[in-house]
């Protein structure tokens, strides 16, 4: 439950969907009052027009008491928004400050240009009423949404961290297989230079090889895949366990860096001379 005034939704851009907002008619002395959001509208209200229903809220007596319930009258619903953080879409209710009035405040300030520029301007105001009142915490809505997106900031930091790693040891084993792979292979590929195959086609012959190796590990990884991201669902924001088209962007970096990893020992396979293979053990 939030506690507003007048202007509130129009400041920060949440629009009403149905009924009205919260005016100066809203006093201590008139019906009391309050306004829903569309997801407790959704909820609470399915198959009904929830303007004019009643709902019960316990008063909020300062210092911070729990008083007895009241009946509030809903005369609005609004846009859903994201005020329990950034993945919840709660229920939400809110009623006129001025119909249960609380010492403790926020002030919401819309501006047309530089916000930062307000700071003192706000400071000004807010000394010219009360001079013993501060004015703590001032930001900005970017800086409020940035806080938010603290925390998957660092775990995207941390598993793209990982994710470079693991591609680095990845594209490492494929080396060291298809190097050791083109080394045991020796006599078969001077064989076949001897016997007319061009060098280019050896190339091919190796890249193809590495690049099959990759594609049938990037498959049995899919599963391990999808598991892993069933348990990032809780930890980022709008990740599904199986994305195609991530899943997708992720086989093919790993083929292409399979690719990579192989055209050194394809070099290698294709500089074969002939007489010095057929002369190996």
């Amino acid at each position: 439950m939030q506690l507003v005034t007048p202007g509130y939704h129009d400041t920060l851009g949440i629009r009403v969907v149905k009924g009205r907002g919260f005016d100066e008619r809203d006093t201590s002395k008139s019906v009391r009052v309050a306004m829903i959001n569309a997801k407790l509208a959704q909820e609470y209200f399915p198959n009904v027009d929830p303007i004019g229903q009643r709902v019960g809220i316990n008063e909020i007596i300062p210092p911070g008491k729990i008083g007895p319930e009241v009946q509030w009258e809903i005369v609005g619903v609004f846009r859903t928004v994201r005020n329990d953080g950034l993945r919840n879409d709660s229920p939400e209710i809110d009623v006129p400050f001025w119909q249960m009035p609380f010492p403790g405040v926020s002030v919401v300030v819309r501006s047309v240009g530089d916000p930062t520029a307000l700071t003192k301007s706000m400071a000004s105001a807010v000394n010219s009423v009360d001079p013993d009142l501060p004015l703590t915490d001032v930001r900005t809505m970017d800086e409020v949404i940035a806080t938010q997106y603290a925390g998957d900031r660092f775990a995207l930091l941390l598993f793209g961290s990982f994710a470079i790693a693991a591609l680095l040891l990845a594209g490492i084993g494929v080396y060291g297989v298809m190097a050791f792979g083109v080394a045991q292979r020796t006599q078969e590929f001077g064989i076949r230079i001897a016997l007319g195959a061009q060098r280019e086609r050896v190339i091919r012959l190796v890249l193809k090889e590495g690049a099959v190796l990759a594609f049938i590990g990037s498959v049995l990884g899919l599963g391990g895949a999808y598991g892993v991201g069933k348990l990032m669902q809780s930890t980022l924001y709008d990740v599904p366990a199986f994305d195609p088209i991530a899943f997708a962007g992720v086989i093919t970096v790993l083929l292409l860096a399979a690719l990579l990893a192989s055209v050194l020992p394809a070099w290698r396979a294709s500089r074969v001379e002939p007489i010095k293979a057929l002369r190996c053990d």
